[in-house]
Parts: C-alpha cells; structure tokens; sequence
C-alpha cells in the first residue's frame, strides 16, 4: 500500500479528508497524538502535523495523480503533493514508523513514564518501543521529542511524567 502526503489549507483540510474518503480507494487521514494537559490532567488530540492529509491507497503514483485532478474542483484547498527526494509515496521506513505507533483511528495514544539519572524510563505507551530514539522531554508541554524526522520536522509525541 502507497501512503502519499497532501498540505492543505487549514480551514480546508477536513473538508479534504471526508471528499477523499469518499472514493473507496483511499483512506485519507490526519495523524493525531493525545497529550496531557498539565494543570487539568485532561487528555487533549493535536494534530501531529498541521495542513497535512495522509493518504493510504493501493493507487500508484499516477493513477493517484489523474484522481487528484479529477477531484480539483473538490479540494480547493488542497496546495500540494509533498514528495521525498525520490517519489511522492512515503518510505518503507515511515511508513513503518507510523504503522507501530498509530492505532486504528490514526492516533498516538499517551505513554507514561518518569524520568531517573536523566534518562527517560517510558512504562507504557507506543513511546516504549521507541525509547532510545527521545532526544528531549518537555515536561512543561508533557511532550517528548525524538531524534526522528518526517519532512525535516522534528516528531513529537504526548508523554505523562
């Protein structure tokens, strides 16, 4: 399966999403992660990436490309494919990354852990299986950043210390 990026407008992009999902060979999706809100412990979604729609389809490149201009008129806030330096799809290895810590509903549920002698120790969580890769933990915005990119943006996920 071919996952491919779009960048939206913002007020447009779930517009995007439900006239995309309506063609029975795409799934298209936000990535969200939950974080904790320190104050009030309440369990908040973002949005991992703003203006980004993913879109997973067993489509090729342009097969996908013709839908896409079939659905102009449909996605008038649809800016641009983002593409790797080689291809539109997303890398084995991305693709591998977001299938472990995305659950069904494309979003990256809250891990829990604490911090000792300066390393973070994650409990439980999709962090757990990517603990070695935390370069910093933000207990202010109880997020923790890893040392892996996605379009030369820095991936940040929810963790309650």
């Amino acid at each position: 399966m071919n996952w491919y990026v779009l960048y939206t407008l913002n007020y447009k992009t779930n517009k995007i999403i439900t006239n995309l999902n309506r063609n029975k060979n795409l799934i298209a999706f936000t990535p969200k992660y939950e974080v904790c809100q320190r104050k009030t412990k309440e369990v908040l979604i973002k949005p991992m990436f703003n203006n980004y729609v993913f879109v997973k389809t067993h489509l090729c490149q342009t097969d996908f490309n013709d839908l896409l201009l079939k659905m102009k008129d449909q996605n008038d806030g649809l800016i641009k494919q983002l593409k790797n330096v080689d291809a539109t799809t997303l890398t084995e290895k991305e693709i591998e990354f977001f299938s472990l810590v995305l659950d069904e509903n494309y979003i990256i549920r809250l891990s829990h852990g604490y911090q000792e002698d300066g390393k973070t120790i994650i409990i439980d969580g999709p962090l757990k299986l990517l603990e070695k890769h935390i370069t910093k933990v933000d207990k202010h915005n109880q997020c923790a950043y890893l040392d892996l990119e996605f379009f030369n943006r820095r991936i940040c996920m929810g963790i309650e210390i």
